[in-house]
This record gives structure tokens, C-alpha cells and sequence, in this order.
């Protein structure tokens, strides 16, 4: 996975930061955003990523991830 290049305006450290649990029963998933460790600026939008973890192997099985999405989305601001 790529990683996320620093801020743009700043030149600060990207971080993702997360806003919200979603753990239930089934799974856990997490809702977040991309922010510059030193200005605070960051992307408008939220993503997530959810996973769960089968209950006959116990391997996780990942449900939804737009990890990849946002340092894509981030990365590609202009410097």
C-alpha cells in the first residue's frame, strides 16, 4: 500500500485520523480521515473500513476498505 505523502501547505506529517467506532457483534470498522499532524487540513470527505473475523478459521475478512482511496485522494493534491 502506498503511503501518504506530507501536507501539501505545510509540509507536516499525514496521519489518519480516526471519527468514529463501528464495532458491533459481526465486526469492527472504523469511519476516518486523512489530516496534517501540524495544520489540522484535510481531505472533505470520510472513509471507512470494516472487517470481521470468521468464526470457523478465525482469519479476518476485510468487508470494506477505502484505505487505498483516501492516500490516493490526499497524495493527489497539489503541492
Amino acid at each position: 500500500m502506498e503511503k501518504l505523502k506530507p501536507c501539501p501547505f505545510c509540509g507536516g506529517k499525514a496521519l489518519f485520523c480516526i471519527k468514529e467506532n463501528r464495532t458491533t457483534n459481526c465486526g469492527v470498522g472504523f469511519v476516518f480521515e486523512v489530516e496534517c499532524e501540524a495544520c489540522r487540513m484535510k481531505l472533505p470527505g470520510r472513509y471507512v473500513v470494516d472487517f470481521n473475523l470468521q468464526s470457523e478459521s478465525g482469519e479476518i475478512d476485510i468487508l470494506n476498505d477505502r484505505r487505498q482511496a483516501a492516500i490516493e485522494a490526499w497524495n493527489r493534491r497539489a503541492d
